[in-house]
């Protein structure tokens, strides 16, 4: 008996095909699912908004709930993205050797601004042993000074003993030891903001090692660095390895690093340090001075940015003319 070709089975399984389809479907669906998923999680640990933002390394290799700021930093000083007009901070200048500091004590000064810097315990002015807060000129200046040394320990020390950040008389306040002076100068009704110039590091120990050959006024002079070559020079033992890292998590020269302080150092720079570049120093002072509440249009400010960076010239469009 012949059967009618209508009747004849498939060569393939019509069940099997039709279960295979929709498997494909059902993966793609879980794949999409779960991606979004991961993505959603990511997003919540990796957030970017109020005081708990994270890189997505500091949150796989600390954990989601290992707060990647020190005590000081979290609670003492300014986010990045706090609007400074809606703060009244005192603001830390940190100085990082050989990357401008110098610079931009000279430009604030120019600007007549309160400094803390060295030269305030200088004995010829008379201040260096009160116990209180004095707000002075040294000398035929145009710009004022503290009676305090925020640039060392002991400096920062005395400065928290006599109410520096507390007596709300200086703009900008001149650390080498941002550590030190961020846990101890300030305190969470009384808060600050770090601004800071960075330099490319080669940069800055080739410019270290060179300056300080001749640089007799300093205190860390070293004349016999000028028979060595610089390569002698960079295999000698050093306190600039990891120099910044030490700086920000308070560690001294020789106490061991890892990844961990180098993860919690790059935490607090990105999101508690106002960044300027050495290489971009015009545009580094203008974001410096919006922190600072500087106005760049007024006359002496205006005077002092051209002397440092150059004159302007003023585009004059054609409809103006």
């Amino acid at each position: 008996m012949t059967v009618p070709s209508r009747h004849l089975l498939p060569t393939t399984n019509p069940t099997t095909t039709a279960i295979r389809r929709p498997n494909k479907t059902l993966k793609l669906g879980g794949t999409i699912i779960l991606t979004f998923c991961l993505l959603t999680l990511l997003n919540d640990l990796v957030s970017t908004s109020g005081t708990n933002r994270r890189s997505l390394l500091s949150t796989l290799y600390l954990g989601a709930t290992h707060s990647t700021l020190l005590p000081w930093s979290h609670h003492q000083i300014d986010d990045v993205k706090t609007d400074p007009k809606n703060s009244n901070s005192t603001a830390m200048f940190w100085h990082i050797p050989k990357s401008g500091g110098t610079t931009a004590k000279r430009l604030y000064m120019c600007m007549g601004q309160t400094l803390s810097i060295r030269i305030g315990i200088d004995p010829r002015y008379g201040h260096d042993q009160s116990d209180e807060i004095v707000v002075f000129r040294p000398g035929d200046v145009n710009w004022n000074t503290v009676n305090v040394d925020t640039t060392i320990r002991p400096g920062i020390m005395r400065a928290a003993k006599m109410g520096l950040v507390q007596s709300h008389t200086t703009d900008l306040i001149f650390t080498m030891e941002p550590q030190v002076a961020g846990e101890h100068l300030y305190d969470e009704f009384n808060r600050g903001r770090v601004l800071a110039l960075f330099r490319h590091p080669i940069d800055r120990v080739v410019s270290k090692f060179y300056y300080l050959q001749t640089a007799t006024w300093e205190k860390t002079y070293r004349p016999e660095w000028a028979e060595l070559t610089i390569l002698e020079w960079a295999q000698k033992p050093s306190e600039d390895e990891n120099f910044m890292v030490r700086k920000l998590v308070g560690k001294s020269f020789g106490d061991p690093v890892d990844l961990h302080d180098l993860i919690v150092a790059k935490e607090l720079v990105r999101q508690r340090v106002v960044v300027g570049l050495m290489s971009e120093m015009e545009e580094s002072f203008k974001r410096f001075n919006i922190v600072l509440g500087v106005d760049e249009n007024e006359e002496r400010n205006k005077k002092c940015m051209d002397e440092f960076f150059g004159e302007k010239e003023e585009v004059v469009r054609k409809d103006d003319e």
